[in-house]
Formats: C-alpha cells, sequence, structure tokens
C-alpha cells in the first residue's frame, strides 16, 4: 500500500511536553540560529507568540466557557431525540447504542470519543481488509458505501447524527464545538511540520473540514484548511463554522 504525503518539510518540533499514542515521546530537535528564515520556523514561531498573548487566552477562555454552555444545554434539548436514536440502533442491529473511538486530541493525548454506533460489531477486525478497497491515495481512511455501516447508520451518517454524544466529549474538556477534525493514532501519524500545529488546540465537532466537504476532501486541502483556521482562528470565525454547519450537514457533501 502506498501513501502519499503533502510536499516533505523540515522537522520541527514545537516546545510542548507531549506523548504520543503508546508512550513514544515526539523526538527532539534541536534549533539553530539560521533558520529564523525558514518558513516552517516561522509560522511555529507566529503560533506560539499568539498563543502566549493575554488577549488570545482570554478569548481562549471564552471558547471554552461558550463549549460548556452550548454543549450542555444542547444535551438537555436534545436528550429525547438522543434516546430515540439510541433505540433504534439498539433495536436495528446487534450491538451497543455507543461506540468509543481512540482519536488523538490537544497536545497529542489519545481520548475517547463517543459516537452512536453505525457499523457492525466486527468492524475494526475488518477494517485492515477494507484498507484496500478504499479511496487510499492520501493514507486517510474513507470508504463510499462501506459494507460495515448499517442501514440506520447510513441514515445517522448522512446527517451527521451520530456524532450528537460528541457534546459529551466538549462538556468533559477533550473537544471543542469548533475545531480541527478529531483523527485516529495512525493518521495522525502522516502530519508533518508545520501542519502539526493542529495538535495545539482542541478537535472539533465541526470546523473547515465539516463545512467544506468532508470526505470529498483530500489530505493537502485538509491540511491547509486546517492551517488556515489554527493561525487565523477568533471567536467570529469560530461563529462562522457553526453558522455553516447546519447546511452543511443538510446537504450531506462528503458524508459517508
Amino acid at each position: 500500500m502506498t501513501t502519499s504525503h503533502i510536499a516533505p518539510l523540515p522537522h520541527l518540533q514545537l516546545p510542548v511536553l507531549s506523548t504520543f499514542p503508546e508512550g513514544k515521546a515526539q523526538p527532539e530537535t534541536n534549533r539553530h540560529a539560521n533558520r529564523a528564515d525558514d518558513g516552517v520556523f516561522r509560522l511555529e514561531l507566529a503560533f506560539l507568540n499568539r498563543s502566549r498573548q493575554i488577549i488570545y487566552r482570554i478569548q481562549q477562555g471564552a471558547k471554552r466557557a461558550f463549549d460548556i454552555i452550548a454543549a450542555s444545554l444542547g444535551l438537555l434539548l436534545i436528550s429525547p431525540l438522543l434516546l430515540v436514536i439510541a433505540l433504534l440502533v439498539k433495536l436495528t442491529s446487534p450491538g451497543p447504542v455507543l461506540y468509543t473511538s481512540q482519536r488523538i486530541g490537544k497536545n497529542y493525548q489519545p481520548f475517547g470519543m463517543y459516537k452512536f454506533r453505525t457499523m457492525t460489531t466486527d468492524a475494526d477486525a475488518r477494517r485492515d481488509a477494507l484498507r484496500k478497497q478504499a479511496n487510499l491515495e492520501d493514507g486517510l481512511f474513507k470508504m463510499e458505501n462501506d459494507p460495515r455501516v448499517t442501514s440506520f447508520g447510513k441514515f445517522l451518517r448522512a446527517l451527521s447524527l451520530d456524532e450528537l454524544p460528541q457534546l459529551f466529549n466538549v462538556v468533559k474538556g477533550e473537544m471543542s464545538l469548533v475545531g480541527p477534525r478529531p483523527l485516529p493514532p495512525d493518521e495522525s501519524g502522516l502530519f508533518q511540520d508545520p501542519y502539526t500545529l493542529r495538535f495545539q488546540v482542541y478537535p472539533g465537532i465541526t470546523g473547515q473540514w465539516q463545512v467544506s466537504g468532508r470526505s470529498n476532501l483530500k489530505f493537502d486541502q485538509l491540511c491547509k484548511l486546517e492551517m488556515d483556521y489554527v493561525l487565523g482562528w477568533s471567536l467570529l470565525a469560530d461563529l462562522q463554522i457553526l453558522l455553516k454547519t447546519l447546511p452543511a450537514v443538510l446537504a450531506s457533501r462528503g458524508a459517508y
């Protein structure tokens, strides 16, 4: 199997002490004075400088407060819908109602992301065999008409209803309402600097990838969109993405 990447970039490690999945520390690299003109270094330095500013920290605090309030109220308001979906998942296919998928979050910390189960119970065991049939031109596992998806699961995925339990991840502080796409460990390892900046913020239920095509996006497109989001983040940008999410979901572009 051949995995293609975006153009290789010099590896630069952000000064954040973090541990990658399976207990492997991120590799250490020495910076040199002559790297000041390096484009990758400049992007990372710009992000670090901005992240240390008081106004940025205040805005991040406001973002977290909004996440907690909105996610909590959302869970309360849609609790009847969650119960109905849970019941239908249980009645339409054998297995648990919820599926916990390991994802990589802020500072490379792994966490269990909650979803309504949309696949058969042997889905993980069949994943490797199906990779050969999937569209792996860019290394991301995405398969239209995945045979593991249940009939009711297709409906949930088309409207992104399977992602509603991720509101619990938001309340727990593992995710945000808006952020980079949460990816599993194997796909998280595909990113090269400076695109690893995505791991300096919380992944989101929705984001630029959600409103720009989801599974229809190529890996390099995903990298660029998320880079633009991380470097240009603002509360207004989050609000704009939230407003675009419902139309994108209803259009079901790239939802499979």
